[in-house]
């Protein structure tokens, strides 16, 4: 059994944020973690900004903590420097675990941007933090320290990083035992991926049964001078699939953004319209998964269920909407 250390990069503006850095930075400690926070100093030009991305290449995790101020703006990229180094570490596809301060909070005035450049800058910022799935709300400082710390612990059991650790914990053995488990488990999963890519390659719309050859009736109402007057439109099942996979370009969405899609995709106006059959959305998104072309999971951190495309979906999707030599002009 080997211990291994995790190194964990802090993000965040400085001043407004130090006392929950600090707090931050004990948890990691108490976590058996290596903090990277760049506390030394504040990256205000491109040659520190370089230093930083090597940091971020070493980390196992990344930890991102949005409050009310958006931070110093590189010149050349016009964005901030903390948005540069969150963007760094998605390249790098380094897990992120976002923080972001609920918008009601009010902070004192040296610990909120006021220039309206910056607020609109941190308003796109915290919007894009907020499509990570490993993502919170906080209020208070000890309300961020608690997720915090639930986040880390989450992280370091579900998400598999490399580590740090001595290199007289290993012995021969054991190295010799984890290359011959690795080799295994790289022949099966490449097996896994040639059998995945035959079957995605063979797809197409034609030989869905139940698919193509299904057409659903969606019977709705509205209020019309306090009377409910009933209506009936037919569509396609690969016409509302395309309509719901065309939302999940590389996102997962909740049932109510599928029931908004639709209805957006048929009435011109959505207010007061109703759906009388109150289990249709749910009906379709099962029809979707029973043909593999959805998939779903809970989030925990939000209470909610999240559907995405599967690679078979994504296939189907892109055979609808992709344009093609012969369509254009």
């Amino acid at each position: 059994m080997t211990n291994k250390k995790y190194q964990v990069f802090l993000s965040s503006t400085y001043s407004d944020l130090m006392e929950e850095r600090r707090k931050a930075l004990e948890i990691l400690l108490m976590a058996d973690c290596i903090p990277a926070g760049m506390e030394a100093f504040v990256a205000t030009d491109d040659e520190q900004f370089e230093v930083i991305k090597r940091v971020i290449d070493l980390c196992d995790y990344y930890i991102l903590i949005i409050g009310k101020r958006y931070g110093t703006i590189n010149m050349a990229t016009v964005l901030s420097y903390t948005e540069m180094e969150y963007d760094y570490a998605k390249e790098k596809n380094i897990p992120v675990l976002a923080f972001v301060i609920d918008d009601s909070v009010s902070l004192a005035d040296e610990k909120t941007d006021t220039d309206s450049n910056k607020i609109e800058k941190l308003k796109n910022f915290r919007d894009k933090a907020m499509t990570n799935r490993l993502v919170s709300i906080w209020k208070t400082s000890d309300e961020l320290i608690g997720k915090l710390s639930i986040a880390i612990m989450r992280a370091k059991s579900e998400i598999i990083r490399p580590g740090w650790q001595r290199a007289t914990d290993y012995d021969e053995a054991t190295l010799r035992r984890d290359i011959m488990e690795l080799q295994a488990k790289n022949i099966e999963l490449e097996t896994e991926l040639k059998n995945a890519n035959k079957i995605i390659a063979s797809l197409t719309i034609q030989n869905n049964v139940g698919f193509d050859d299904c057409n659903i009736q969606i019977d709705y109402h509205y209020y019309d001078n306090n009377f409910s007057r009933n209506y009936s439109n037919t569509y396609t099942l690969p016409e509302l699939f395309k309509v719901i996979a065309t939302q999940m370009m590389d996102v997962s969405i909740t049932e109510d953004a599928v029931l908004n899609a639709i209805k957006n995709y048929m009435f011109s106006s959505t207010s007061g319209k109703y759906f009388n059959d109150n289990q249709l959305i749910k009906r379709l998104l099962n029809q979707f998964k029973a043909l593999g072309l959805l998939s779903s999971f809970w989030s925990n951190e939000k209470s909610a269920l999240y559907w995405g495309l599967t690679a078979k979906g994504q296939k189907v999707r892109d055979d609808m909407i992709l344009i093609r030599k012969k369509d254009t002009v």
